[in-house]
């Protein structure tokens, strides 16, 4: 958990492990926080017996273990067990709980694509790009085979290339940020498109893109800027900006910098590979 969390019940020796992001938790209250704030991406196999055992066994809090496993028997959904594991202590308020209901709500009532993009998003910000990639990949063929070129298809198209840039997919992030731009007329899809054009092509290739796009003058100078900031820690960024600030520091001879900043990314990449075909 990226958070700092503020635990008061019993922390658990061994975590509990969220099968879609494999996120772990080790108290009531990391559990409380994971399920507000990840509800799309909860499924059965995450709400189970699995999860109840460990509420008795590791976390000694067996009436709760026991309510659950009431509702599992009674084939509830998975999202009313989850309110019964978030109203069981104080961690959250009954605004807050209200919420929570109401997101659970509106998550029923949602189309296939909007559920879709959610959790894709979702995946995207655990840095899961195969699985985000996927569900993008399936919303974009339904949208199209309906002929739907919309601002919502824009935005697909937006992340499904943050995927692909996040795999070092470039020239597919590429094509991908400039159908966005076409459909959501979003200036950061074009700005992107630049920016990993900037890593693919030369200098003069990027200039004239950016004269027939109709950029301001100025626009290249400050996208340099942009990606080769070296000072900022590379251990905090995307796989995508250090290739970006990489490739920049090579250009301008910085082949110590660019050396330093590719080995970063080799061993995320390998880190990250591993989580997403787990």
């Amino acid at each position: 958990m990226n958070s700092i969390i503020i635990c008061k019940s019993k922390t658990a020796n061994n975590p509990y492990t969220f099968f879609n992001t494999r996120v772990r938790v080790y108290s009531y209250e990391e559990l409380c926080y994971y399920i507000y704030h990840n509800v799309v991406l909860i499924g059965e196999d995450d709400i189970a017996e699995r999860l109840t055992t460990w509420i008795c066994d590791a976390l000694d809090m067996p009436e709760l273990g026991k309510r659950i496993n009431t509702l599992i028997e009674k084939r509830a959904f998975a999202q009313d067990m989850m309110v019964e594991i978030l109203t069981y202590g104080d961690y959250y308020n009954n605004d807050e709980i209200k919420s929570f209901v109401a997101e659970c709500q509106r998550l029923r009532n949602m189309s296939f694509q909007d559920i879709s993009k959610k959790k894709a998003d979702s995946y995207l910000n655990y840095k899961h790009y195969m699985k985000a990639g996927a569900l993008y990949d399936d919303i974009i063929v339904y949208k199209e085979s309906r002929d739907e070129r919309d601002v919502f298809l824009g935005n697909v198209y937006h992340n499904r290339a943050v995927a692909f840039a996040g795999n070092l997919q470039l020239e597919e992030a590429k094509e991908c940020f400039i159908r966005a731009f076409t459909l959501n007329k979003n200036n950061e899809s074009l700005i992107e498109y630049f920016c990993v054009l900037a890593v693919l092509s030369d200098s003069a290739t990027l200039k004239s893109e950016i004269k027939r796009r109709g950029m301001p003058e100025g626009f290249f100078d400050d996208l340099m800027m942009e990606l080769g900031d070296s000072k900022e820690d590379v251990r905090e960024m995307s796989i995508y900006n250090k290739v970006q600030k990489a490739i920049f520091n090579r250009i301008n001879g910085n082949i110590e910098d660019y050396d330093r900043r590719m080995d970063s990314v080799l061993n995320q990449l390998k880190d990250e590979f591993r989580n997403q075909i787990v």
